[in-house]
């Protein structure tokens, strides 16, 4: 008799046009398209990993990035995981994550990885390693990753999928 598949919702969160629909797609179906496409509320996906014998179908929350750090609240209800989403090429991405962060008390309970998108941009990143220190120090796990590359989107994925697995 195999274990039950494990169901769980997990939220991006993200400034506007940090990356995260074309992480999810690249993510879900292994493609990148250069058009931008906004996100309007959310876009809903699933993916079914299989990790260390136990089957976890990820529900996967892509929500539009606002200013508004209120904005957030009503879609992380009954959420179990975060993938946070910065831009490296752009200093208020991150800052933004450290606000919404710390005005969501709720979603500090929560497992959590941080990624650190467009490393295919390396030559326009503006992040400084003590921003990165300290994004690892709030978020506990950070990625530098690339949607248009595939670089460690499906690692942290996974690396959420694994600590949602342990948090069980």
């Amino acid at each position: 008799m195999s274990a039950p598949v494990l169901t769980r919702k997990i939220c991006l969160l993200g400034r506007l046009a940090v990356g995260k629909t074309s992480l999810v797609r690249r993510f879900v179906e292994n493609v990148f398209d250069e058009r931008y496409q906004t996100t309007v509320g959310v876009s809903i996906h699933t993916k079914t990993l299989n990790i260390n014998a136990q089957t976890i179908k990820l529900i996967i929350w892509d929500i539009a990035g606002f200013e508004q750090v209120a904005h957030y609240q009503q879609y992380l209800r009954g959420s179990h995981g975060v993938l946070w989403v910065a831009d490296g090429t752009e200093p208020a991405s991150w800052q933004k994550l450290l606000a919404i962060h710390q005005n969501h008390q709720s979603i500090h309970a929560v497992p959590g990885v941080c990624l650190i998108n467009k490393h295919d941009l390396l030559d326009q990143w503006r992040i400084r390693n003590e921003d990165i220190a300290h994004l690892q120090k709030v978020f506990g796990f950070v990625l530098f990753s690339s949607a248009k590359t595939g670089e460690n989107v499906e690692q942290g994925f996974t690396e959420l999928a694994k600590r949602l697995l342990k948090d069980q």
